[in-house]
């Protein structure tokens, strides 16, 4: 990312600027998108005063997304917190995440990890203009859902962004979704091949729209086996150049103690993957020891045990076929696995550092127990769309408010209403539920817990 050529006089900016190029956003229902694609979106409720200022970073699998509506509704979240709400758009799939190789690997070994640095060249900016729209430059959370809280997770350490942000809160992504150079390399050599280039300076002159299409053709199709150990897909990769240290090392050094986090999950985070890809089984193990393997290859240390646990939780409505009851097993294996167990682990790394957190599951069901509190949903709720579902009931609205509020007082002090992550409570751990039947839950499930091990 390189800073903008300068102008003279005043510039109009009240059109959305493109989403960043990717895959099949273009068309009914899709929205605009571009290379030309380094902006960034202001919404503030006056130009006076020194308001919270809360950055967005959007989520969309690292393949996709837009700092834009329909995907980013700044304007709501803004109305909703009272904040100076900025999103930036960062490059996706792999004009943003791929990991330079190739006989000419070395020459772009400072192109790694592009959307993280475009991420943080955002960052810079708004830390030295936002006074000029109503923001406190000194009061600065960064905020994300999916992979934009997966980044923030890399951000909380990365050199580059230090001094730009002073909170963060990360819902449904938090760290551990760090891939190898060598597994990120031989994406970027498939990809190579399906493009017909020989090095990075001929996949750089090769079209677009042909790295665009077989992007898509080189990672794993199903979102379970991307984030397992030996997972291939687009995203952060510890490259040595520009991410040179595990973010989740760092912070068990100390190095994010100064920042305050607010760090959420929701209950039934894979819902969303296994309805999605139903049709291509993508979601359905083979059998009962397919499932075993996948959670010994997570670090299960009593597969058989959690499997058991898994399916005491089953609730007595959900299907008892086979092939249904697995997916079901796998996808409670899977929320646990890379969205609900990886957050308290941030948490606890941050505690035992000496830093403050505080952690929360939203457990809401916006369209019923069948998809239940699905990966994405709580969307619903942060950008005000409650009357557009037709779902705009206290309960509901009750749940947007307890996560708004929450949101609300950590951007202004660090204190979301309840009291810090504690793992060594002899009460529990004080994770706040949103939408569920108890205020408070343990998170993870003490009932679950003991059949992993410490592996993450």
């Amino acid at each position: 990312p390189q800073l903008p050529t300068p102008w003279e006089g005043v510039r109009e900016a009240s059109a959305y600027p493109a989403g960043p190029a990717q895959r099949g956003a273009d068309g009914p229902g899709g929205w605009e998108t571009s290379e030309d694609c380094l902006y960034l979106n202001v919404w503030t409720p006056e130009l006076g005063g020194r308001r919270p200022v809360l950055v967005w970073i959007y989520g969309g699998g690292f393949e996709l997304g837009t700092a834009s509506p329909p995907t980013t509704d700044g304007a709501a979240l803004s109305r909703l917190t009272g904040a100076v709400v900025v999103a930036p758009n960062y490059r996706v799939g792999a004009l943003g995440w791929l990991h330079p190789a190739g006989p000419d690997a070395n020459e772009w070994r400072e192109s790694a990890n592009l959307g993280l640095q475009d991420q943080t060249a955002a960052l810079h900016w708004i830390h030295d203009n936002i006074a000029a729209f109503g923001g406190d430059p000194a009061n600065i959370t960064v905020a994300g859902h999916s992979a934009g809280a997966f980044s923030i997770g890399a951000l909380l350490t990365h050199p580059a962004a230090r001094g730009t942000f002073h909170k963060a809160i990360l819902h449904s992504g938090s760290i551990g979704r760090l891939y190898p150079p060598d597994i990120s390399a031989s994406i970027t050599e498939d990809l190579m091949t399906q493009v017909g280039a020989k090095t990075m300076t001929e996949l750089q002159a090769a079209p677009l729209s042909r790295i665009i299409e077989a992007q898509h053709t080189v990672i794993d199709q199903d979102f379970g086996a991307r984030n397992l150990p030996g997972g291939r897909a687009w995203g952060l990769v510890h490259d040595g150049t520009v991410i040179t240290e595990d973010p989740a090392q760092t912070i068990a050094a100390g190095a994010a103690t100064h920042i305050p986090l607010l760090i959420g999950a929701n209950r039934d985070e894979f819902r969303t993957f296994q309805y999605l890809y139903a049709s291509e089984h993508y979601h359905h193990p083979a059998d009962e020891p397919a499932l075993l393997a996948e959670m010994e290859l997570a670090g299960v240390q009593h597969p058989r045990a959690l499997l058991e646990a898994y399916r005491s939780h089953q609730p007595p409505d959900r299907s008892s076929a086979e092939s249904s009851e697995l997916s079901d097993l796998r996808s409670q294996f899977l929320s646990d696995a890379v969205y609900r167990r990886r957050a308290t682990h941030l948490a606890e790394l941050q505690t035992k550092a000496g830093g403050p957190a505080h952690t929360y599951l939203f457990s809401a069901e916006p369209l019923g127990p069948h998809y239940g509190a699905f990966h994405g949903c709580e969307r619903f709720y942060a950008f005000d769309q409650l009357a557009l579902l037709d779902i705009d009931t206290p309960e509901h609205r009750t749940a947007r408010d307890t996560l708004i509020g929450a949101w609300r007082g950590f951007l202004a002090d660090g204190d979301p209403g309840w009291p810090a992550y504690d793992p060594d409570d002899p009460k529990g751990t004080r994770t706040r539920q949103i939408g569920g039947g108890t205020p408070f839950v343990d998170e993870p499930p003490v009932d679950v817990s003991p059949w992993w091990n410490s592996a993450r």
